[in-house]
């Protein structure tokens, strides 16, 4: 048999947006737990869980079943959406295609590439960010400066491919792992384990799905990538399996790092509300130890810009505007900059992040509805009209429930937002995702049937 040498560690990956043909194809679906781990395993997620207890007003253990619930429920579409790519051998946009059309397709590649460039701001700014700690310069101009350093070397890296990605995302993922668990044994002492939530009554509802949603946007923005990981699996891979390692790699480390980013906060709340839990890091961990932890988020966000550069030249592709792997590294490099400059010197970082998973979880959540019901209920002639009607109608409806006032950092009871009246009767509930899914899937399922 010919040497397989289109997907190798350390070369350029040789395909495009093109099916991988079945002599090309490897791995097992269990490697899928071993990519996402390492997608999750990373200051991201500790910094999502930690907005639960910082700034939502959750406790620890309540503040973990939100992260839970949210993660798995999310977590289970994206699996299910992986196994478009053992089926097809296609990107997942390039999927899609079948099911939108041409045109409906570019609409999903667009807002794709907004979310490739999206998450390579955050992890630059996430990685500066621990650069800055590590240097023990607080300022905001020292972190801008690491944001145009780091994404520098995230373009430079990231024009190699699949292989390379899945092995550096597996090693960096055990590493930051370790790191992570002594860290949390060295502060264990100090964390305050029972403490409970701040907010009561009809607002800890609130509250509460508001930290579902936020762990549930979290994964949902990985969900027009999903098949662009599974699609050098085998044909013959089981589906049961195909779903079910995502899921695990997923889970498993946002309900540690969760757990771990929920208690942080509670060594000092003050700190933790104004500068950030890597401060609360630095003023209370050990330098022996949290200098190496400092050093591998700045790597391990490296390591997941390149799922980002990748996808955005998949999508670029996808949308007809034929570049070179480095020609799309360098421009979602330059726009992630861009956004991460805004991120720094403009906006508060965390209200930022917490915009772009809002903004991820509008349209995401009901596009996945959509495939998914295409692919394993209606695998007949394809709709595309009925397809693209379907998305957009769950995407509008969810606008209704979009809690505008935390999007824009006011107080939920602004009247200056059409849905004011809503949003308070839901205690700052934000549903908008979850009536997206609904409609999506009902508006297309009536339609089929």
């Amino acid at each position: 048999m010919a040497e397989v040498t289109a997907d190798a560690f350390g070369r350029v990956e040789t395909h495009g947006v093109d099916a991988i043909p079945a002599h090309e194809r490897h791995g097992a679906p269990r490697e899928l737990a071993f990519l996402w781990a390492g997608a999750f395993v990373n200051y991201a997620s500790l910094f999502t869980a930690s907005l639960l207890t910082t700034y939502y007003g959750l406790g620890v253990w309540d503040g973990l079943l939100a992260t839970a619930l949210g993660t798995l429920s999310a977590a289970v579409i994206l699996g299910l959406l992986s196994n478009t790519g053992p089926s097809s051998g296609l990107p997942q946009i390039i999927f899609t295609r079948r099911i939108f059309g041409l045109r409906g397709s570019y609409l999903g590649a667009g807002l794709t590439l907004f979310l490739a460039v999206g998450w390579f701001a955050v992890d630059c700014v996430i990685a500066a960010q621990a650069g800055a700690q590590l240097l023990g310069a607080g300022s905001r101009w020292v972190t801008f400066g690491l944001v145009l350093l780091i994404a520098t070397i995230s373009v430079v890296v990231a024009v190699y491919g699949h292989q390379t990605i899945k092995i550096l995302e597996t090693y960096g993922a055990v590493t930051f792992a370790a790191l992570s668990a002594a860290l949390f044994l060295v502060l264990a002492p100090q964390f305050r384990w029972t403490q409970p939530p701040t907010v009561s009554g009809p607002d800890y509802l609130g509250a509460f799905v508001l930290g579902f949603m936020t762990c549930f946007a979290l994964v949902a923005s990985w969900y027009p990538f999903a098949s662009d990981y599974s699609r050098y699996l085998p044909q013959s891979s089981r589906t049961g399996a195909v779903t079910l390692w995502p899921v695990v790699g997923v889970a498993a480390p946002m309900l540690l790092l969760g757990l771990f980013g929920l208690l942080l906060p509670t060594i000092d709340t003050r700190l933790a509300a104004n500068q950030g839990v890597l401060a609360v890091i630095s003023a209370h961990a050990p330098a022996w130890l949290a200098i190496p932890f400092f050093v591998f988020i700045v790597a391990g966000e490296v390591w997941a810009n390149y799922l980002d550069v990748y996808t955005a030249g998949l999508v670029t592709l996808a949308m007809g505007i034929k570049l070179k792997r480095w020609q799309t590294a360098l421009g979602c490099g330059i726009l992630g900059a861009a956004l991460a400059t805004y991120a720094v010197l403009v906006s508060d970082f965390h209200a930022a992040y917490e915009d772009f998973l809002i903004l991820t979880y509008l349209w995401a959540p009901a596009w996945a509805a959509v495939v998914l019901l295409s692919f394993f209920v209606f695998e007949a002639k394809a709709r595309p009209r009925l397809a693209v009607i379907a998305w957009l109608a769950g995407t509008a409806s969810s606008l209704v429930f979009v809690n505008y006032a935390n999007l824009f950092g006011n107080v939920v009871t602004n009247p200056s937002f059409f849905n004011a009246r809503l949003i308070t009767g839901l205690h700052g509930a934000d549903l908008s995702g979850l009536v997206s899914i609904a409609v999506a899937a009902s508006v297309y399922w009536l339609g089929r049937r």
